[in-house]
């Protein structure tokens, strides 16, 4: 398939679900473009076999689950008879050790199904590449041997090693005019010292040597030669002359090419087993090796392909910036990635990502005019080229990576970007289970939390109110029924807070940017307050929040400070709240008894509390609130002149353990 266009590709579709295959038909043959595309049905494997031995086919499109053979075994039987027909295995059962050994028997492509009709545009456009690969490889190889014998230099040498006669191939070849190369001896062509030339002439030479004999040679270049230094195969044969006098034949062919080709193919072949590999420690990962995997990543595949860095970078849709989560690079390398790309600043970068492209640059300089401050950026990096593939989890950007070389001219091939590509969808499909099992724990740990309030903080003030009724009963006195009031108080209050915990947990809705004074006063009026003071300082600012929640949490500190104000000696003095700006966020204080220093790592645990009506979760909501921004919070010393507790917002962090505020969809 030269171009794509006007070609028939036939696909043969097996799966044993009727209603699929007819669904996959139809969309395959509708998203193929200009391509006059069919796909034909089967069933089963054994029927797919037959056919293929009967009839033509581009591509084998096969699930894995099938009543007869399952997918590789079916694999297997294709590959003993078509070694490079493409084979794409499209199925349902999403397993890492499925795809590893799909790939190792011989799978051209391996895509999970999914829910939706953008997966057939996906799967349609990975069978046009399958098969125009395999049809430019397969033509490559037909002709391949004729034109390596058109590109063949002729010549012949005397018995002592000297050249005789060339042909017009053989001057071009080597750079040298006919007269200037003819007396020459055989080795002067070699860049070295020429030993395998001289020790092939001896050969053929010798009355015990072989008829013919092969060497290769690095030629050095004529005068008239428009390269540095080629790699020559050759063969020499000896000949007798009319005369009796003993002479050679000879031929020479540059297989500067295919000795590259040679190479690259053992390349992508390491590069292939390296993604494999990493793939299958990243998926076994535990959450806290996650971290330490991603860059062994990182590292496997830098060392495999010979880079200068690779860089994870996470979108944090808050802020528009992309954010460096890990990186390698190799010793030596002097420069490192920026830890931040504010995305406006690289809009030619991001136009492509937003599209799931794989971008690749072979130098920096080729970039477009309109692309200046991609440019800028990665010419402060010193990056010479590189490859950024995006991340991308349930249909949306998550981040990309890039992969890059501080020299120019670096070529990236089709198959080096596609497995790039696929290290950019293991470490995605990895930061979202990681996000996954983090979200789990924290729902089993509020799970614990409220079991405890339900077996343990409920129950004693059940029992006290159970306990007064009875005595009402008993006694006939309902001054008890005071007591049993409180109980019941008590247990409102406790239902509430662990309700609100439940249901608010650790996400927020839409957020926007709000006035943090503005939003504080808010809360301060929504909460009785009584005489208490609040005093918002100058200078707090803005930040991008959901106003609601962010609300609740400054009115539970308020309510906080509020009530153990009127403790102790702090109640002989007027309670002052105050709200104010730090360097990376805004902090709320008061003038109440405070935190001791030993307390202030714990005062956000659930049911800690030092006041008899307070349920102990009230600190608890605010920490939920604060993680699901991606924020931190902290009980840090006093203020020099309140004295009291001081809580400190950070809101301009971004932490590798906080998922929710990159755009993650939630699986």
């Amino acid at each position: 398939m030269d171009d794509g266009s006007g070609v028939d590709v036939r696909v043969l579709h097996v799966d044993d679900e009727p209603s699929l295959t007819d669904l996959v038909s139809v969309y395959l043959e509708r998203e193929a473009g200009d391509v006059d595309l069919s796909v034909t049905t089967s069933a089963s494997g054994a029927d797919a076999l037959d056919r293929l031995r009967e009839e033509q086919v581009d591509c084998v499109v096969s699930d894995y689950d099938m009543p007869d053979i399952d997918g590789l075994e079916f694999l297997r039987a294709v590959r003993s008879e078509h070694p490079d027909l493409p084979f794409i295995l499209f199925t349902g059962k999403g397993s890492e050790e499925v795809a590893r050994d799909a790939f190792r028997v011989g799978a051209t492509d391996y895509m999970q199904k999914d829910t939706g009709t953008d997966q057939y545009t996906v799967l349609a456009n990975r069978v046009l590449n399958a098969v125009s690969q395999y049809r430019a490889k397969e033509a490559s190889e037909r002709y391949g041997t004729a034109i390596e014998a058109l590109d063949s230099g002729v010549y012949s040498l005397d018995d002592s090693g000297h050249f005789t006669e060339v042909d017009s191939v053989f001057c071009e070849l080597t750079g040298y005019e006919r007269d200037d190369i003819l007396g020459q001896h055989v080795t002067d062509l070699a860049m070295k010292d020429g030993d395998d030339l001289s020790d092939a002439f001896e050969t053929v030479t010798s009355c015990e040597g072989a008829d013919t004999e092969r060497f290769e040679t690095i030629l050095a270049p004529g005068p008239y030669a428009d390269h540095d230094e080629i790699l020559c195969e050759g063969h020499l044969a000896g000949r007798q002359d009319g005369d009796e006098e003993p002479g050679v034949i000879g031929t020479l062919q540059d297989v500067t090419e295919r000795s590259r080709h040679r190479e690259r193919l053992h390349y992508e072949t390491r590069l292939k087993d390296a993604v494999l590999d990493t793939s299958t420690s990243l998926m076994s990962a535990e959450a806290d090796e996650i971290g330490t995997k991603i860059e062994w990543t990182l590292q496997t595949v830098g060392e495999v392909s010979d880079l200068a860095r690779c860089s994870v970078f996470l979108y944090d849709d808050e802020t528009n910036v992309a954010v460096q989560m890990h990186d390698w690079q190799e010793d030596g390398c002097q420069v490192n990635h920026p830890t931040r790309v504010a995305l406006d600043d690289a809009d030619w970068l991001v136009e492509r990502l937003n599209r799931f492209e794989n971008i690749r640059l072979h130098n920096t300089s080729d970039l477009p005019p309109g692309a200046s401050n991609t440019k800028e950026i990665l010419e402060t990096a010193e990056t010479g080229g590189f490859v950024a593939v995006p991340m991308v989890s349930k249909w949306t950007l998550i981040g990309f990576i890039v992969f890059d070389v501080t020299d120019e001219g670096r070529s990236w091939t089709d198959t080096e970007v596609d497995l790039l590509r696929s290290v950019g969808d293991n470490v995605a499909h990895t930061l979202a289970r990681q996000r996954r099992e983090h979200e789990l724990q924290r729902q089993n740990e509020r799970l614990e939390e409220f079991a405890s309030v339900v077996s343990h903080d409920l129950r004693n003030p059940l029992n006290v109110a159970k306990g007064f009724v009875e005595l009402a009963s008993e006694e006939d006195d309902v001054s008890h029924l005071s007591r049993a009031i409180d109980g019941l108080t008590r247990m409102d209050t406790l239902l509430n807070d662990v309700l609100t915990l439940a249901r608010q947990g650790r996400k927020v809705g839409d957020t926007e940017p709000v006035t943090v004074a503005q939003v504080a006063e808010r809360a301060w009026k929504a909460v009785e307050t009584g005489d208490a003071v609040l005093v918002a300082e100058d200078g707090i600012g803005s930040t991008q929040a959901d106003q609601g929640r962010l609300q609740q949490a400054f009115e539970n500190l308020f309510r906080n400070a509020v009530e153990h104000g009127s403790d102790g000696d702090a109640a002989e003095t007027e309670t002052l709240v105050r709200v104010g700006p730090t360097e990376t966020g805004f902090y709320v204080a008061d003038n109440g008894p405070g935190i001791p220093e030993e307390d202030r790592g714990t005062v956000f645990e659930h049911g800690h509390t030092t006041s008899e009506s307070g349920s102990g979760f009230g600190l608890s909501i605010v920490e939920s609130i604060v993680e699901a921004h991606g924020w931190e919070i902290a009980a840090t010393a006093p203020e020099p002149d309140l004295g009291g507790a001081r809580f400190e917002f950070d809101v301009g962090g971004v932490r590798p353990e906080v998922e929710p505020r990159f755009s993650l969809s939630n699986d």
